[in-house]
């Protein structure tokens, strides 16, 4: 059933209706999409000495689904854009492809489009345009977003620049992304280990859920190089760093910042919380100056940060704890076990 379909009418966009097969129509696009985005209202044109000035553009695609889906609009900003920060570029542009199964609530949409706006402007991006519609084959909204970065043109960025002798600094807590979505599916599997006040705290946690503003600060700080804990965790973070740098990586396991319910779940659960997904978190390789004044400069991080290891020549992961080197291997990221119980189908969320 469609209620209040008015495109080409000329009528009122009636809220709360069930948004209709195909592209959205226009007065229903105007009415719960543009309206809540900071919109690029020209056609853009970039000269390409601006572009060389900036050090050249830096792009990033990231599909936002399969998560609470009061968590949309906050995600589709913060997953591209932050894979941005991490390449060394500063985020300006998103396009946008909004997807989701006929019949959804036209409710969810505007919510979800008002947090994503509300999340551009805060870092001031713009919304270059995209594509909005409901389509067959779709059990469950997709937002694909995908973010257009100036770089700096500051020296050597990358895992190329990283050397032996390297310090290895983490921003940012670990396992919070997991506890966050247990107690948003599952709050009474922390109520039952951790009591109400814990998942609710939890719950709670989602704006702290990005390494957005910490990869734009340990940048300006004089960063080699940056990598996010996603799937797999901090053990397969570290994996891929080891992959991308030709170096071995030395970790110093009292020195992890972890967040201390988020832990205790973990444990409690039976769980490895160094392959617990956990984005958010920041991996920053810097030299050991530069280590030190990111140190000093904690008040330019959101959260903690911690040195909490450094680059050795060779090819593994090693954890140090109680004066013992021993190679870390993933395990199995529980993130994964507790998103496939997320409800599929149209979302009703009312405004």
């Amino acid at each position: 059933m469609q209620l209040g379909l008015c495109a080409g009418m000329g009528g009122a966009v009636r809220l709360n209706m069930l948004l209709p097969k195909g592209k959205l129509p226009h007065a229903l696009l105007s009415r719960l999409v543009h309206r809540n985005l900071p919109m690029v209202r020209h056609p853009l044109h970039i000269p390409s000495s601006r572009i060389g000035k900036a050090g050249g553009i830096v792009a990033s695609v990231d599909p936002v689904a399969g998560i609470p889906l009061n968590s949309y609009g906050f995600f589709a900003v913060h997953y591209s854009a932050s894979d941005v920060a991490a390449q060394g570029a500063k985020p300006r542009y998103l396009m946008l492809d909004i997807c989701y199964p006929e019949g959804t609530s036209s409710g969810w949409l505007s919510k979800t489009t008002r947090a994503l706006g509300a999340e551009a402007r805060e870092y001031h991006i713009s919304i270059l345009g995209g594509h909005t519609g409901a389509y067959d084959g779709i059990s469950g909204p997709l937002i694909s977003s995908m973010c257009i970065g100036y770089g700096s043109g500051k020296g050597v960025f990358g895992p190329k620049g990283v050397r032996a002798g390297d310090k290895l600094l983490l921003a940012g807590q670990l396992c919070l992304e997991s506890a966050w979505l247990i107690a948003t599916v599952k709050p009474r599997v922390v109520e039952r280990f951790l009591g109400n006040r814990a998942s609710t705290r939890m719950r709670g946690r989602m704006h702290d859920l990005t390494p957005l503003p910490n990869a734009l600060a340990a940048h300006n700080l004089g960063a080699k190089h940056l990598h996010d804990v996603t799937e797999g965790g901090l053990a397969s973070a570290l994996q891929e760093l080891v992959h991308a740098t030709g170096k071995s990586i030395v970790i110093e396991r009292g020195q992890l910042p972890f967040d201390g319910d988020s832990l205790s779940l973990m444990r409690a659960l039976g769980e490895d919380p160094l392959s617990a997904s956990s984005f958010g978190a920041l991996l920053i390789v810097a030299s050991p100056r530069e280590a030190e004044g990111m140190l000093s400069a904690q008040r330019a991080f959101r959260g903690p940060i911690s040195l909490c290891g450094h680059f050795e020549e060779g090819e593994d992961v090693l954890i140090l704890s109680g004066g013992q080197k021993v190679p870390l291997r993933p395990t199995r990221d529980i993130y994964r076990k507790f998103s496939e119980g997320l409800v599929r189908g149209r979302p009703s969320t009312q405004p």
